[in-house]
């Protein structure tokens, strides 16, 4: 359902929910002021949040626009405080939350939670966090279905009723999440073929048709379910609006749970060239050059790569003994992914690994973290090998990476050169790694 439905759906709650903007004598025309009326109503949403026996499932969007998608969370209140759990944390934390109002009702969650702070707290490596609401405008409030509205953001959250123990929920979102990895999936909608491009990394579902150019879908964010996925908002396919899905393993399929979709069904599909996780991990040689004058010479170093507990990234260990390199992996191309990334810290300044292009007379780009290099796959499984080939940006083209350095806001600061990588402060002209035995 899109957002505008949900609304025009919610429009009685919402007039009972808004401040007004009435006079004082209009007021008592109806018997009671408006800040009665409101309380009421607050102590009505509140009596609906409480009266979930498992709680809400939260779909929880991130980012000025979803770009980072949407993250299961659960929540369950009572009278003063709410415990949470999220599928990035799998463990219930309470911590309190109040009902007040300006210009409407708001939830807000105002006292510290690690669990539902998470997203909204910077760190090192993100000192900007990921633009997350903890203040929430009250839209609707039903026992089916409460929409919030982030204050920040102004992102939707949904919560819907759960039907079992949380940590029981997000146990099924787990597994749901680690067994879809399709870099697409194709369906048919009557005559017209249909593609979903996942983006795994960004929780972000596009849709097109290579015979039907009038199918073109922004990317839509997602969020995973005990089932499937479920989207922010409609993706409209023809006469059909399709925003949930379950998922079938067995043939990767995707089925629509919507009305009217006439049970369209997406199967997945994935690359030749794909590499599965684990096969990564262990022993290579890195290969690069560094320029000699007029000449580039080649040179060598031994690394490791370490699976992370998550099954998310490997760490390259062995270029410097300050720092391990994060390399994430694509489950949509089965690629790892070496960018832009903080690796350390001198005093309240960042030290950054960051991607640079040699080949374009050493274009740099401090603190882009967009900027990498990605692995591609000889294709030998007995004499495993990979590229490291520039990771597409639009805006860079990377070959090598060197020490940086910015303040705790960003600011550039020059480059840092007390670390090194073979005696160099750059590693430059990166080209393959060879697996050893």
């Amino acid at each position: 359902m899109k957002i505008k439905d949900i609304l025009l759906l919610s429009v009685a709650t919402l007039t009972t929910l808004s401040l007004g903007s009435c006079q004082n004598d209009e007021d008592d025309i109806f018997g009671d002021s408006s800040s009665l009326r409101l309380q009421q109503a607050l102590n009505e949403t509140k009596s609906v949040l409480r009266g979930a026996e498992y709680g809400w499932v939260m779909d929880y969007y991130i980012g000025d626009a979803q770009e980072y998608g949407g993250r299961a969370m659960t929540v369950k209140f009572d009278s003063l405080t709410c415990t949470v759990a999220s599928e990035s944390m799998p463990e219930e934390c309470s911590s309190y939350y109040k009902m007040t109002t300006d210009q409407g009702a708001v939830l807000t969650f105002d006292t510290y939670n690690k669990v539902l702070h998470e997203l909204s707290t910077p760190s090192s490596s993100n000192y900007e966090a990921y633009h997350a609401d903890f203040e929430f405008m009250i839209e609707s409030a039903t026992p089916e279905l409460v929409v919030l509205r982030g204050k920040r953001t102004g992102n939707y959250s949904y919560l819907r009723p759960l039907k079992e123990p949380a940590l029981d929920y997000l146990k099924k979102v787990a597994a749901v999440e680690d067994s879809i990895y399709a870099a697409t999936a194709v369906g048919m909608m009557g005559e017209d073929s249909i593609v979903a491009t996942f983006d795994y990394n960004m929780r972000q579902l596009t849709f097109s048709s290579p015979n039907n150019a009038s199918v073109v879908s922004q990317s839509i964010a997602y969020t995973y379910t005990d089932s499937g996925i479920r989207l922010y908002e409609d993706a409209e396919i023809g006469t059909a609006k399709l925003s949930d899905f379950s998922y079938a393993s067995d043939g990767m399929k995707f089925t629509s749970l919507n009305e009217g979709s006439g049970n369209f069904v997406m199967n997945g599909v994935m690359p030749e060239d794909y590499v599965e996780y684990d096969m990564y991990a262990g022993n290579y040689v890195l290969n690069y050059f560094i320029q000699d004058g007029n000449e580039l010479l080649p040179l060598t170093i031994n690394v490791t790569l370490t699976p992370s507990e998550d099954g998310t990234s490997y760490l390259m260990s062995g270029l410097n003994p300050n720092f391990d390199v994060v390399l994430n992996y694509s489950r949509q191309s089965g690629s790892l992914e070496w960018n832009t990334q903080v690796v350390g810290q001198q005093g309240e300044n960042l030290i950054w690994l960051n991607a640079a292009d040699m080949s374009a007379g050493g274009s740099l780009y401090p603190g882009y973290t967009g900027a990498g290099m990605i692995t591609k796959w000889n294709g030998d499984e007995e004499n495993v090998a990979f590229d490291w080939v520039s990771n597409g940006d639009i805006n860079t083209s990377t070959d090598s990476f060197c020490f940086w350095l910015t303040d705790a806001n960003g600011n550039s600061l020059g480059q840092f050169r007390e670390w090194s990588i073979n005696g160099y402060a750059i590693i430059t002209y990166i080209t393959s790694m060879t697996k050893t035995k």
